[in-house]
């Protein structure tokens, strides 16, 4: 074998090659024990080359021992035994010679090219993540008719061998069919080979010391040698501390506390039939003594502050259904393959009813949600003009009473009645099912904790740039629950697909695959080549601003929130003018209506003055809570926008959206988002709007001017005066600025997952699977092992655990990383 250079192997550590090249015209000759097995790729390349199987030793005049430390000397007792080679395999034409003279020593690039693999290749980098495990010199030039690889991959396995091959065991772990070493498989995606677990227990000494060049190579994959593992359904052990029950429901959502607001339901009902029987039988329920006063507010403000509190309480419930449901629907592992793309997590049910449940399999939740925005929207308004004052003759006297309206009763009969039987369906879907969560996901850190073993991040690169990430995810059905790979033992938990390989999305980089999507189109996954050339690549995309701040919701959007601004403004102006002008509102106002009541109590006037009021009230107290969502959602990316980064405890643990009304704002005071806690105020206090616009105006006789006048409750109309000075001033409040802006959505699984299928979070040993939420907390709020500082963590350019750039949320220091970069700057 002849090169340019002789190899000289002299002291070589345990875990990394080190090599002394003297440059001669000598050939380069194998010392005694230089031995290997070929190399599957390379066997494919040349059909002159040997099998894989054969062992070969070198006997060369100028064969030498070379010195190591750390292979054993019990390696040389399971090699085959020397061969003698022909005269015309061992020498060379001389003219061969000065052919090759200048070609590099196939040992030489071959340590050259593990050495360079383990310092500057990450697994997934760019400028390897083309090449698959097939060795650098495998297109070089090699001794003629001899396969020099498998030698060579030999000699490098055995220079590298750890301390621990010293062991005697080593004859039972190496026994192979095909070559007397121990087994080298691929690390599906790490960057190098690992010894396999499994060997056959064949002597090396029965192996054939030669064998025929296989006529036809078959080029392999290196992943083809091993099984591909794949996700298999597991039960675990009951009742035990390690496997939780998956059984876990938020607190509103458990019997306990819906068997709470169903009664509170029920005795609006309740009150509501005796009010309209009272008075049909008795003529009236109470006496009417005058605009204001105690029963003054019983009849016309305190129906509705009772309808208010259960709309909240029913805000609370939905928020815990659309975080719950993806979960409870994976965990029933039903074929419903849009689950974690088109159902949302955050709520949407306020103004516009929600019918996605519908379309995603669950008829039960989304009745349920259909009657609580029913509900929310129309009994508030009801209720305000549930009770009118009505002229009974009593003992041949007129008096003014208090009549309940019939019709606007039993209209709230059946309004509240539906709302009785959804939050009753909602209690037994979640009491006969099981919802796969260990605990409420609210947060982040939840997210990364059920997702971090998942075998479908593959199925998100480049995802964390894409305008709606659902539109690039075929369908697939998945499922939440314990877990074990198909070749291991271990369980674990987290959303799979299952009988779907491991997918480790560091192996998919380099794949030029195009896969069919539902509406027709195709996808192309990401290119190392296409990028050197493409315009507007990867990384352009994910430094350019109109990509990292393209996203907020339609109605925070600049234009939309000065629109909103300005027709508040003009509407709250146009108020007051018409309000107080030549006291127009204190000296009443023409009905333009019938207000006589009628045998049923329904008067014209009284109706329109009070139901059209609260409704109005209504629509905008309903129109702000969506501005409260996605203030409570985006607040931890906005705090990871830092550029300094953020404290878990204000970032990855925060869970504003899952929190309680005024809970809110105490918890944002305390982290000091003032802007969310003033937001989160006005979604409560804005209920002040339908409960004073339903009951400050009345129809009222006017002796002196002898005709009916629609007079104000003057210090409520005060109030509301207010109230919507406050809500008005509010909209300069919500303009979200540079940090709440991010490329996409996040109202669904696949949105959020978008921005951690690559961070180094999912790998992280201190998040490595937590059995409850106060373990997870505990890790997060502590400092890790050897580090006196407390982890920060940011939303940023992150380098990703393929070895690329990731747009997402990650640490915001690393060692041996550079840190994230966050290109928000100083502005909030």
């Amino acid at each position: 074998m002849l090169a340019s250079g002789n190899v000289s192997l002299r002291t070589v550590s345990s875990n990394r090659p080190q090599v002394l090249r003297t440059e001669s015209q000598q050939s380069a000759s194998a010392s005694d024990d230089y031995y290997s097995f070929s190399d599957r790729t390379a066997s494919s390349r040349s059909p002159s080359y040997g099998s894989h199987g054969t062992v070969v030793r070198y006997a060369t005049p100028h064969s030498h021992p070379v010195s190591r430390t750390s292979s054993p000397a019990i390696s040389r007792t399971h090699l085959a035994p020397p061969l003698t080679m022909s005269a015309s395999r061992l020498e060379q034409p001389a003219q061969m010679s000065s052919n090759y003279r200048n070609v590099p020593s196939p040992v030489r690039s071959t340590v050259r090219s593990v050495q360079d693999r383990e310092v500057h290749m990450s697994p997934m980098s760019e400028s390897t993540s083309r090449q698959v495990p097939n060795d650098s010199y495998a297109g070089r030039a090699p001794t003629p008719n001899t396969d020099d690889v498998p030698y060579l991959r030999f000699a490098i396995n055995q220079l590298t061998r750890d301390d621990e091959s010293q062991s005697l065991r080593r004859p039972s772990s190496v026994a192979s069919e095909d070559y007397p070493v121990e087994r080298l498989v691929w690390d599906e995606g790490l960057g190098y080979f690992t010894r396999s677990p499994q060997a056959t227990n064949t002597p090396p000494v029965q192996q054939p010391l030669l064998q025929q060049p296989s006529p036809e190579p078959i080029e392999r994959d290196p992943q083809s040698s091993v099984e591909p593992e794949t996700f298999g359904v597991v039960e675990p052990p009951k009742d035990s501390l390690l496997y939780p029950r998956l059984d876990y429901v938020p607190g509103v959502l458990r019997p306990l506390a819906l068997s709470a607001i169903i009664f509170c339901t029920l005795l609006m009902i309740a009150g509501v039939v005796f009010c309209n029987v009272w008075s049909r039988r008795h003529e009236g329920v109470w006496d009417y003594q005058g605009v204001g006063g105690g029963r003054y507010f019983v009849v016309q403000f305190l129906p509705q502050i009772l309808a208010a509190i259960i709309t909240i309480w029913t805000f609370v419930v939905q928020a815990a259904v659309y975080r719950t449901m993806p979960f409870a629907i994976m965990a029933s592992e039903r074929n419903l393959g849009y689950v974690l793309q088109g159902l949302p997590i955050l709520s949407r049910n306020f103004l516009i009813p929600d019918f996605s449940h519908f379309r995603h399999g669950e008829p039960l939740v989304g009745f349920s949600l259909l009657s609580i925005w029913l509900s929310n929207l129309v009994s508030l308004p009801l209720l305000s003009c549930f009770f009118q004052a009505k002229w009974f003759i009593i003992e041949e006297q007129g008096i003014w009473r208090w009549a309940a309206v019939q019709d606007v009763g039993w209209a709230l009969v059946a309004i509240y009645g539906l709302l009785t039987v959804a939050l009753m369906l909602l209690m037994f879907r979640f009491v006969c099912t099981w919802s796969g969560l260990m605990w409420d996901p609210v947060c982040l850190a939840d997210l990364i904790s059920i997702i971090q073993r998942s075998n479908i991040l593959r199925a998100f690169e480049q995802s964390e740039i894409l305008p709606d990430v659902g539109k690039t995810l075929n369908p697939r059905v998945l499922r939440l629950g314990y877990w074990q790979l198909s070749n291991r033992e271990t369980t674990f938990y987290g959303i799979g697909e299952i009988a779907a390989p491991i997918g480790n999305p560091s192996l998919h980089l380099s794949e030029k695959i195009q896969e069919k999507q539902p509406d027709g189109l195709s996808r192309v996954s990401y290119d190392v080549e296409r990028q050197a050339s493409d315009k507007f690549g990867f990384d352009e995309h994910m430094y350019a601003p109109s990509v990292r701040y393209r996203w907020t919701p339609w109605f925070l959007r600049g234009t939309f929130i000065v629109a909103w601004t300005i027709t508040i403004g003009a509407l709250f102006i146009a108020f007051v003018l018409v309000s107080f002008i030549h006291d127009a509102i204190e000296g009443g106002f023409p009905p333009r209506l019938p207000t006589l009541p009628s045998p049923k109590s329904f008067s014209s006037s009284n109706f329109l003055y009070s139901f059209i009021p609260a409704l109005i009230g209504n629509v905008l107290f309903l129109a702000w809570q969506p501005i409260d969502v996605y203030f409570r959602a985006l607040q931890p990316f906005a705090t990871l926008s830092s550029p300094e980064g953020a404290p878990a405890e204000q970032s990855l643990l925060l869970a504003y959206p899952s929190c309680l009304p005024f809970q809110v704002t105490v918890l944002a005071i305390l982290n000091k988002h003032y802007k969310v806690a003033w937001i989160s105020l006005m979604s409560v206090v804005s209920a002040a709007l339908p409960i004073l616009a339903g009951g400050v105006f009345i129809a009222l006789n006017y002796p002196s001017e002898q005709e009916i006048r629609i007079a104000a409750l003057m210090p409520a109309f005060y109030a509301i005066v207010a109230f919507c000075a406050l809500y008005t001033a509010s909209f300069l409040c919500i303009w979200p600025r540079r940090r709440r802006y991010l490329p996409h959505d996040i109202s669904t699984l696949a949105d959020q997952i978008s921005f951690l299928y690559q961070s180094p979070l999912l790998s992280d040993k201190i998040l490595r699977e937590p059995r409850s939420k106060a373990d997870l907390v505990t890790r997060l709020v502590m400092a890790p092992p050897g580090d006196r500082q407390y982890p920060m963590y940011g939303f940023g350019v992150y380098v990703g655990r393929d070895g690329k750039e990731h747009l997402g949320i990650d640490r915001f220091h690393r060692p041996g990383r550079a840190d994230m970069l966050i290109t928000t700057g100083s502005m909030k």
